[in-house]
């Protein structure tokens, strides 16, 4: 069959899996490994933070930037994405964005100085940008709502076991080589991705409309989110006049960029998806949970070396479990939430959420044991990638028409929420750092830690707000 005839026979039904013959599951995981891989890259080095420092000399405020930094620029770079998509054909725009990842990590492994390194990640970061929309574009125009928190909670994996596996990955890698071969370990993986791309992916998930894409816009999302994540991220290091004033410039633009958003004929994210209340709730929902637990994945091996005094590799079996929960329950989840609806999965998990960060703030100390820590850190995991699956929720209470800009508007938040988390938690442990009275660096730290988990319980509280108010079921 040709191309064009399977895009013919697949279009004659409202949604692709309707159509019996049309290989929906295989499309999918095609479009999910290049995502996984992606969102795999956003925490893994943080284990290799560390020696990443000692071989460019560098303090750790200025090393994060490789995590909150790929995190920055995949956000700014995603409300483009919505209009980007529609320019091209799906296969192309997937095969371009992968072999742009593979450029990026070919950067990174041979970078000679940390610039470079971070030039590299940025790279990555740009192609990044466009996994997670092409694959939510895909699961929406493939799947009906009442089919969509299966293949939701398949990506929910992506979104928080990736994240997960990156430390335990990078802990054994660590150990054994060097932090370089990490860019070279997912280059195979892509490139298998490509090839089932090629081979696979023959029909286009999007309507190529080819829209006008306001540079203004995509001007302001930069320079807005970009700012507020600069400024999260040194707040415990600038004057605090000059960090207002960034602050609040940023917010600034931000306004701008969304009141420039209801003014457009076409707009870069059509934000009118926010009058829909249950999709305003999942958003705030998912902001949280991916601020406290990409803070937490960005926290935790600095507490495991630093505090505890751990290797990379004991650091990473201790996250290892949290990964292999969220792969187990993400799906189970998505078919619970198809079943029962939205409030049914997501509220529980918001009260297990705060159960699980009061645990946390309350039993770590120096002495911490590793089997204790390792079943915190895993209900907190379990915890999140349930809040995450509320984000089908959230879809499904938009019409079709929106269907696309929520996704892009959901992909937004995701990265600029996880890079603004790791910049609190790193600033909120440097400024407990500084206001402890310990002798010992080690306790010092630890005190920097327990004011970050203090502020994260507030967060998670907030949460729990919100999905009081999630409705069972979509009308």
């Amino acid at each position: 069959m040709h191309a064009s005839d399977s895009q013919e026979d697949a279009t004659a039904h409202e949604y692709y899996a309707d159509n019996p013959d049309f290989p929906a599951k295989t499309i999918v995981a095609t479009l999910f490994i290049g995502a996984f891989f992606g969102y795999l890259n956003d925490t893994l080095l943080n284990v290799a933070l560390t020696p990443i420092m000692k071989d460019f000399g560098v303090d750790k405020t200025t090393v994060q930037w490789l995590t909150t930094g790929f995190l920055l620029v995949m956000g700014a770079f995603t409300p483009i994405t919505a209009g980007v998509i529609q320019w091209f054909e799906t296969r192309k725009m997937v095969l371009f964005t992968q072999a742009t990842f593979l450029a990026g990590s070919l950067i990174c492994a041979f970078a000679p100085t940390f610039g470079i390194l971070v030039v590299g990640r940025m790279v990555q970061a740009v192609s990044a940008a466009f996994f997670v929309p092409l694959l939510f574009n895909g699961v929406l125009s493939i799947f009906p709502p009442n089919k969509r928190g299966t293949a939701m909670g398949v990506i929910t994996m992506m979104f928080t076991a990736a994240p997960a596996m990156g430390p335990t990955l990078s802990g054994i890698i660590i150990d054994h080589t060097h932090w370089r071969v990490l860019f070279g370990f997912t280059a195979p993986f892509m490139l298998a991705a490509m090839v089932l791309v090629g081979k696979y992916l023959t029909v286009n998930l999007s309507n190529i409309s080819r829209p006008k894409i306001d540079m203004l816009s995509a001007v302001l999302s930069i320079a807005g989110f970009g700012g507020l994540v600069y400024a999260s991220s040194n707040f415990a290091h600038i004057p605090l006049l000059e960090f207002i004033l960034l602050f609040a410039a940023s917010v600034v633009l931000v306004g701008w960029f969304a009141h420039r958003q209801f003014r457009l004929a076409t707009p870069l994210l059509n934000l009118r998806a926010f009058e829909y209340k249950q999709f305003r709730y999942c958003v705030v929902i998912l902001a949280g949970a991916v601020f406290l637990f990409l803070g937490l994945e960005l926290m935790v091996p600095m507490y495991t070396q630093q505090v505890l005094m751990l290797t990379g590799t004991a650091t990473g079996l201790i996250l290892m479990p949290a990964s292999i929960a969220q792969a187990v329950a993400a799906p189970l989840f998505g078919k619970l939430l198809d079943k029962k609806g939205g409030r049914f999965v997501v509220l529980p998990a918001t009260v297990m959420l705060v159960v699980s960060l009061a645990v946390l703030w309350l039993f770590l100390r120096i002495d911490t044991q590793v089997v204790m820590l390792t079943a915190m850190f895993t209900l907190l995991a379990l915890s999140v990638s349930a809040c995450v699956t509320g984000e089908t929720h959230g879809l499904n209470a938009l019409p079709k028409t929106l269907n696309p800009h929520g996704a892009a508007i959901l992909t937004t938040i995701n990265p600029i929420a996880g890079a603004i988390g790791a910049a609190f938690f790193v600033g909120a442990t440097n400024i407990g750092e500084k206001l402890s009275s310990a002798d010992m660096p080690q306790q010092a730290m630890l005190d920097g830690i327990h004011l970050a988990m203090g502020c994260a319980l507030v967060v998670g509280v907030v949460v729990v707000m919100f999905a009081l108010r999630l409705k069972a079921h979509q009308k």
